[in-house]
């Protein structure tokens, strides 16, 4: 493989997760690219405005402001139609977001690419758990977003690559050494989704997604910020305010 070819730009660690994955597919696949001057992850978080979705969350706030923070792993058998390869790593990506015990993709943002024989794009929220979709650009190539501190961290990318590999996941806990995800905290449904109580000192990734639903930097920490921001929309929805994200809470929530 030839050597970064924009260092200024792009980690070294980013450019040996593209070596990584041409290896996995070296006739199939090419760089759809990693550094770009448009909004989003493929431009720095210098390069981006403030209000960027890829510069907000406190993750993205860390690691180097002067590297990109994606990747676009293109299928030349997808862009003729042929979808099984690609869904064989998209399906992967799917089911690994969605198995609660699994970690492996914490350290993303979000990917997106075919996982079946459809015209409609499937996606993986990595830091909200959710799936998402995205333009029928991505019926032909994955997107990887990193959060921007772990553009240097080779670990992460690893544990990225143990899923796109089809490793199970204890096979991968046993080779690192790492912890499989926590089970959820008790808490409340609400219209269908789990909902744990959240008060000043609860932390997570329930935390980050409140924050990230009633405006509060999102750090995945509930500290003095989130509950005066907690505090504010009970106000502002004429629910008891207590600074706790409760059923009530988390029901006016779920009508936005």
């Amino acid at each position: 493989m030839a050597p970064n070819p924009n260092p200024a730009r792009i980690t070294d660690a980013m450019w040996w997760l593209w070596e990584q994955l041409h290896a996995l597919e070296p006739r199939d696949t090419e760089l759809g690219g990693i550094y770009a001057r448009k909004p989003g992850y493929h431009n720095t978080r210098a390069g981006n405005a403030a209000n960027n979705y890829s510069v907000r969350d406190a993750v993205d706030k860390r690691g180097p402001a002067d590297k990109a923070a994606a990747l676009d792993w293109t299928f030349k058998s997808a862009q003729r139609g042929d979808y099984r390869t690609i869904a064989k790593y998209m399906s992967r990506i799917i089911a690994s977001g969605r198995d609660k015990r699994d970690p492996r993709l914490d350290g993303w943002r979000d990917i997106y690419g075919q996982a079946d024989k459809d015209r409609h794009v499937e996606g993986w929220d990595c830091r909200y758990d959710r799936d998402i979709t995205s333009d029928d650009s991505h019926l032909w190539h994955i997107h990887f977003s990193e959060s921007r501190e772990r553009v240097t961290s080779r670990a992460n990318k690893d544990a990225l690559l143990s899923v796109l590999k089809g490793e199970s996941l204890d096979a991968w806990l046993k080779r690192t050494g790492a912890k499989p995800k926590p089970p959820a905290p008790k808490g409340t449904w609400c219209k269908g989704a789990y909902r744990p109580e959240l008060r000043r000192g609860s932390a997570g990734e329930h935390v980050k997604f409140l924050q990230a639903m009633i405006g509060s930097p999102v750090d995945g920490d509930f500290g003095p910020a989130t509950e005066a921001r907690v505090r504010w929309y009970q106000k502002l929805r004429g629910i008891a305010v207590d600074g706790i994200a409760g059923r009530r809470t988390w029901t006016e929530i779920n009508k936005m």
